[in-house]
């Protein structure tokens, strides 16, 4: 998120506090997605955060597997009294659902989409998507459930809108990750130090004491 102007969130206090343990100096950008990988594919950038895995983002970056950052549950989002029961995708028939451009939402998702069980209506961002929701564009929202619900706390949304209690993705990880283009010389022992971090910060509790001052759950 950005906040005064500054980068801030549960991944980059992780990222931060981890760079910190491993003696290294390092500088957090916000950009947006797309120009954020054309830095990773060029070496603008050393690295970055945060990465679902697949094989086309691993021609250009090194994930930190060791530790992953974080990990992510997606759900359905409805409006308050307008749930409905899903079980399978076939309990979306004839629904349109919405979701933020760009998100990965697995092959069950895609194939359901694909044979025209519902209709997807993709959004700018995740403001536009709930806004779609309220005003019925949409029956249902998929989305990260930590990640959207901060964005309803900021919208003052929060008794307006729940989900449904079956997971899309289930614990999902997602990692820092190396930019292969990058000249940085110390880059590959970096990486490590990263992942020890990380994986310290796990162990001792310091994660979690992160995340608490941005979700209740920790």
């Amino acid at each position: 998120m950005l906040s005064e102007g500054k980068a801030v969130g549960i991944d980059v206090e992780a990222v931060t506090e981890a760079a910190r343990r491993s003696g290294l100096d390092i500088t957090i950008l916000l950009r947006p997605w797309g120009e954020m990988v054309s830095m990773l594919k060029s070496g603008e950038c050393d690295g970055a955060f945060s990465f679902f895995r697949d094989p086309e983002r691993e021609q250009y970056a090194t994930f930190l597997e060791a530790a992953p950052i974080h990990y992510s549950d997606y759900v359905f989002f409805t409006k308050v009294g307008d749930k409905f029961s899903f079980r399978s995708y076939d309990d979306l028939a004839g629904k349109t659902v919405g979701r933020v451009k760009g998100t990965a939402l697995g092959d069950e998702f895609e194939s359901a989409v694909t044979a025209g069980t519902m209709t997807l209506r993709e959004y700018p961002d995740r403001a536009a998507a709930l806004g779609g929701l309220i005003g019925d564009e949409i029956s249902a929202f998929a989305d990260n459930i930590d990640a959207t619900y901060n964005r309803l706390k900021t919208m003052g949304m929060t008794s307006s809108i729940v989900y449904l209690p079956k997971k899309i993705i289930s614990q999902k990880p997602a990692y820092v990750v190396l930019s292969r283009a990058s000249a940085h010389p110390g880059k590959a022992e970096a990486g490590q130090r990263i992942e020890r971090a990380l994986d310290q910060m796990r162990k001792d509790g310091t994660y979690n004491a992160i995340a608490h001052r941005y979700l209740l759950r920790f």
